[in-house]
C-alpha cells in the first residue's frame, strides 16, 4: 500500500494535520491504535488558547500578537524557543480561519477565563480561549459509533453531555430559565434514547471537536483505519518512506506525521517522568504508550532537553468499578466553590484548592495522597467528585468507598487515616476564614482566576465556605494528568531534528509525540488542545509543501 501521507493517531493534532494535507490533494491514510478515533481531544475540554483569533477580533477584542508573545515569553522563561512561540502564534489564527471555511470545525469565543499568570505583564481574561461549539452526532452516520465516548464521570453522567456554555445555566438552578434549558436537553436526550443511539448525540466541548473533525476527515477523503498499532517506521535512503503496521509495510511518499498522544499510560516513562509516580492518576487513554515519541528516537530523532515541568497535572480522584474499569474524576469544578478543602496526613490545608496549579502543592507538601473534604451542605449544593450537584449518586458512592462520611469531623478523620486534632482546628479555621472572606494561609479566592470557578451568588468570597453541617464527607485525591510535556524536538514546521538539529526527512511531529512549546508551564486554559491543533496544521501545510510535483 502507498499514500502520500500517513499520520499516526486520531486526537485534534493528527485530524488536524491529515484535513490540511487532503484538502491540499494529497492521499493520506490514518491509522489510530485505540477501537475508537478522537484519542484525547474526545475526552477533553476541547479548548483552545489562540490569541488574535478571528472570533476576538469580531467581538472588539484588541490583543496584538505582541502582547500575547511578551506574556508567554515571560512564563516560559529564558528555556522557550522564540522561534516555535512566534509560529504558533502566527499559525493560529489562521489556522481557526481555515478550518471554518474547509472543515465542519466551528469555535465560539468562550466566556472571561483569566490567563494563568495574571500578574505577568500581557495577561488577560477574554478573548483568548476558545470553544468547540456543540455538535450533533447523527451527522456522523454510522461513523458515530466508532467515536471515542466522553467520560461519564466527567461531563457525560448516563451519557448526557454538558457544556461550558452550560454551567451558568447549572448555577442558576432551579430558576425558571435553567428549569427550561435543562428540560429542552433531557427531551432531546430521551429521544435519542428512544432512537436507541447508545448515548446522548448532543456533543460538546473535546467529544463535539472529535466528531466535527472526524466528520471533516471523511469529507476530505481521508482514509480511516482504526484497531491499528503501528509497529515501526521505515527508512530509505536517510529518510522516513513510510510505517509498518499490522505485519504490512505502507509507503508514504511525502511524510508521517507522528500524533500518537504521549506516554501516560507507560509505565516506564511515568517512572522517569512524573514525581510520586506510584501514586500517579492520568486521565488520558490507556493506548497513550508514548509510540510516536520511541518510534521516533529509534529514527534518530532527539528529545528536546529538560521541561519546566513534565505533564499538565491535574488533581484526580479514582474509583474501580465491579468489572474492574477505573473511572477517573478531574477536579477541574468542585474545588474551587466555598465548603470545600484539601488536607495532608496533618488533617492541615496545605495550598490554594481553587489554583490551577494545585498538584504543586500537592508535590511540594508531600501530600499524595490528599482528601478533599466538604459538608452536607456542600455536597447537596454542588456536589462533589463524582457525586453530582444535590446529592444524586452520594448513597452508592459511600457504599464503594469512593466516598467517606463521617457524623463528625473527628470521625470522618479517623476514618480516612488523618489526625483528628489537626483536622479539627484546620475546620475551624477554615470557618473563620469563611465568615470574614479572607483565606489569611493560601488566598483561596483571592484572585479572579480562582472566582471564576467559585460560586458568584456566594458571599463575601465565592471560593471560600463553612465546613459546620453535619454529616461530613471526604474523597481521596491524587496528582495527576491531563497531557503530558516531554516530546520530540521540532522546528517551526514540524519537521523532527536529530541530535544535531538536522531535521529527519520525511518526519513530521504534532500533539504530544512533540516536546511543549511551553516547555511544560501552560499560560492558560485551552493549552493543550491548541497546540496540538496549531502543530497538526503546521504539519499539514509542511506536508503540502514537501509534495515534490508530478
Amino acid at each position: 500500500m502507498q499514500y502520500d501521507v500517513i499520520v499516526v493517531g486520531s486526537g485534534a493534532s493528527g485530524l488536524t494535520a491529515a484535513i490540511r494535507a487532503a484538502k491540499s490533494g494529497l492521499s493520506v491514510l490514518l491509522l489510530e491504535k485505540a477501537d475508537h478515533f478522537g484519542g484525547t481531544t474526545a475526552v477533553s475540554g476541547g479548548g483552545i488558547w489562540i490569541p488574535g483569533s478571528p472570533q476576538a477580533r469580531a467581538a472588539g477584542v484588541d490583543d496584538s500578537p505582541a502582547v500575547a508573545r511578551q506574556y508567554i515569553l515571560e512564563v516560559v522563561g529564558e528555556t522557550a524557543n522564540p522561534t516555535l512561540i512566534d509560529a504558533y502564534l502566527d499559525n493560529g489564527p489562521e489556522m481557526v480561519a481555515w478550518l471554518a471555511e474547509n472543515s465542519a470545525v466551528e469555535f465560539l469565543i468562550s466566556p472571561p477565563s483569566s490567563d494563568w499568570y495574571p500578574d505577568v505583564p500581557g495577561a488577560v481574561n477574554y478573548g483568548r480561549l476558545l470553544s468547540p461549539k456543540e455538535y450533533d452526532g447523527k451527522k456522523l452516520g454510522s461513523d458515530f459509533a466508532d467515536l471515542r465516548p466522553a467520560r461519564e464521570e466527567f461531563n457525560a453522567p448516563g451519557g448526557f453531555m454538558i457544556d461550558l456554555f452550560d454551567l451558568p445555566y447549572l448555577a442558576a438552578m432551579p430558576s425558571p430559565k435553567s428549569l427550561v434549558h435543562f428540560g429542552k436537553l433531557a427531551a432531546k436526550f430521551g429521544m435519542d434514547k428512544l432512537r436507541r443511539y447508545p448515548r446522548g448525540t448532543r456533543l460538546t466541548m473535546g467529544n463535539a471537536l472529535a466528531a466535527r473533525l472526524l466528520r471533516s476527515a471523511l469529507d476530505a477523503g481521508v482514509r480511516l483505519q482504526k484497531s491499528t498499532a503501528v509497529d515501526g517506521l521505515l527508512e530509505n535512503g536517510g529518510r522516513v518512506s513510510g510505517v509498518r503496521a499490522g505485519g504490512n509495510d505502507i509507503l508514504a511518499n511525502v511524510g508521517v506525521v507522528l500524533a500518537s498522544g504521549g506516554f501516560s499510560a507507560n509505565e516506564q516513562l511515568r517512572r522517569a517522568y512524573m514525581p510520586f509516580a506510584e501514586h500517579h492518576v492520568s486521565i488520558l487513554p490507556y493506548e497513550n504508550t508514548g509510540d510516536g515519541m520511541n518510534m521516533g528516537l529509534e529514527a534518530g530523532a532527539s528529545l528536546d532537553g529538560d521541561n519546566l515541568v513534565n505533564g499538565v497535572w491535574a488533581v484526580v480522584s479514582k474509583l474501580t468499578r465491579p468489572d474492574g474499569y477505573v473511572a477517573r474524576y478531574a477536579h477541574l469544578i468542585d474545588m474551587s466553590k466555598p465548603g470545600c478543602i484539601a488536607i495532608n496526613a496533618k488533617g492541615e490545608r496545605f495550598g490554594n484548592e481553587a489554583s490551577v496549579r494545585f498538584v504543586d502543592a500537592m508535590h511540594a507538601d508531600g501530600a499524595v495522597p490528599a482528601h478533599i473534604v466538604g459538608d452536607a451542605a456542600f455536597v447537596k449544593k454542588y456536589g462533589m467528585g463524582m457525586v453530582f450537584p444535590g446529592g444524586s449518586g452520594l448513597k452508592k458512592l459511600v457504599e464503594a468507598g469512593y466516598v467517606v462520611q463521617g457524623a463528625t469531623i473527628r470521625e470522618l478523620a479517623g476514618k480516612i487515616g488523618v489526625d483528628p486534632d489537626g483536622l479539627e482546628a484546620t475546620v475551624g479555621r477554615i470557618n473563620q476564614f469563611a465568615a470574614s472572606g479572607v483565606d489569611e494561609d493560601f488566598g483561596k479566592g483571592s484572585e479572579e482566576i480562582d472566582r471564576e470557578i467559585g460560586d458568584p451568588r456566594h458571599s463575601p468570597n465565592p471560593c471560600l465556605g463553612p465546613v459546620a453541617t453535619a454529616p461530613f464527607y471526604a474523597i481521596r485525591i491524587y496528582p495527576g494528568d491531563g497531557s503530558t510535556t516531554v516530546g520530540l524536538r521540532i522546528d517551526e514546521h514540524c519537521h523532527v531534528l536529530d541530535a544535531g538539529g538536522t531535521p529527519i526527512e520525511g518526519l513530521f511531529a504534532a500533539g504530544l509525540d512533540a516536546n511543549s512549546i511551553w516547555r511544560g508551564k501552560s499560560p492558560a486554559h485551552g493549552c493543550n488542545v491548541g497546540p496540538a491543533m496549531v502543530l497538526g496544521y503546521i504539519a499539514g501545510k509542511s506536508l503540502v509543501e514537501a509534495r515534490v510535483p508530478a
